[in-house]
Order: structure tokens, then C-alpha cells, then sequence
């Protein structure tokens, strides 16, 4: 069989990207370890956020933004003993993907 190199835009594979709603913003940022690393706002977030998805189905990656319920994510954090970080809440969001898949959110929101 004849090696081939498969490119992002072929592959099946999907990429979570978490997606969070305006109104659980301050409470995503009240939980979470990493504050200092989140967006003050959630209009800077979502600017910032929608810049990379876009860049990366750019690049021909098939990436599914998958919203996320705060107090879920939370929970679900305890559950697994472990800091509500950039880890977890990407972890959280590829958990979630396949309902995503089925209706995901309007990056636009």
C-alpha cells in the first residue's frame, strides 16, 4: 500500500473547541484556577475565540464548537478531582462533542 499523507481536511477526525455562554462568563472565571489567563469579558473572549476557530477551519481542520454549561463543567471537575484549568474545560469539551455534533452552537453568539 502506497504511503499518502493525509491532510487536516480529509481526515474524519473533530476537534472540540469549548463555547460558553455571556451570561456564565464571570462564573467561569469565578471557578476556574487559570483566571488570569481568561479574557476579562466575555466580548473579548468571544472576539478572540471566533478569530481561531475561524483560522483553524482555515487550515482545514474540522473543529465543532461545543457549549459549555458552567456549573456542569464544575461539577463534572469535582467529580474527576481535578482544578477547573485549560485542560479540563478542553477535556470537558471533547467529552461533550458528540452532542455538540448533533446541534452545535452559533459561533456568532
Amino acid at each position: 500500500m502506497p504511503d499518502r499523507d493525509i491532510t487536516p481536511s480529509q481526515s474524519n477526525t473533530v476537534a472540540a473547541v469549548a463555547w460558553y455562554r455571556p451570561e456564565q462568563w464571570q462564573n467561569l472565571r469565578q471557578i476556574s484556577v487559570d483566571r488570569n489567563k481568561l479574557e476579562a469579558t466575555h466580548t473579548e473572549w468571544l472576539e478572540s475565540a471566533t478569530k481561531a476557530l475561524l483560522h483553524l477551519r482555515d487550515l482545514g481542520l474540522n473543529i465543532c464548537p461545543v457549549e459549555i454549561d458552567v456549573d456542569e463543567l464544575g461539577q463534572w471537575c469535582k467529580k474527576q478531582k481535578r482544578p477547573v484549568n485549560g485542560a479540563a474545560r478542553a477535556a470537558f469539551a471533547a467529552v461533550k462533542l458528540p452532542e455538540a455534533e448533533e446541534s452545535p452552537p452559533d459561533p456568532e453568539d
